[in-house]
């Protein structure tokens, strides 16, 4: 490369790195509250994990990896879910936000047809390990929601909320951003692509 060029050069990458890499990066936030096994709850956001994936193709659905940190509260250090969306699926704030009902199947909950939720995966850490699946002390709520607010190209906005028999109800409301929302450029997964969906 001639002088003239890699000078003209240099300037223009490092100004196309510092805008992307040192940009104005968006948190994970939200909380999980409420009353669980008869104890009150106030769990704060995994920042670090909880992220929205999206594919700007449209080759792979929405995917929200929400997940709380209860901090040993009700024997658990991890509490949350994977939701996969109908692909294509974006709203604004000011649209009306969209309620999914969870039904009840006896060993998990589901979203109701038609909702726009293709899959609900809870997940959960605890001392018998982790995994997917309910907590076993509390076991599978007997209804939920899921109200989404925003679901935008950079992040997703909105709660759920899990009904137990026991009159126990928890409201876990979440903002999450894009990988590339969140400033992680160097982790390949910059476009909101999840190379690793293997279900």
């Amino acid at each position: 490369m001639n002088e003239w060029l890699r000078r003209a050069a240099v300037p223009g990458v490092v100004t196309l790195l510092l805008t992307t890499a040192c940009g104005d990066p968006r948190e994970a936030r939200g909380e999980c509250r409420g009353t669980l096994q008869g104890e009150q709850v106030d769990w704060p956001i995994d920042g670090e994990y909880s992220r929205l994936t999206r594919d700007r193709f449209g080759v792979i659905d929405p995917l929200l990896f929400i997940s709380y940190l209860p901090d040993g509260q009700a024997t658990l250090s991890d509490f949350g879910v994977d939701i996969e969306l109908v692909d294509g699926a974006a709203f604004d704030r000011g649209d009306s936000p969209r309620t999914a009902q969870l039904v009840n199947t006896g060993a998990a909950l589901a979203p109701e047809e038609g909702s726009g939720v293709k899959r609900w995966r809870p997940t959960r850490s605890d001392s018998g390990g982790s995994g997917t699946g309910y907590p076993e002390r509390s076991g599978v709520p007997a209804s939920g929601t899921l109200t989404v607010e925003v679901l935008a190209n950079d992040h997703a906005e909105g709660h759920f909320v899990y009904r137990y028999a026991s009159g126990d109800e928890l409201k876990c409301t979440f903002d999450i951003p894009t990988p590339a929302a969140a400033g992680s450029v160097w982790d390949g997964a910059g476009d909101g692509d999840d190379d690793d969906d293997d279900d």
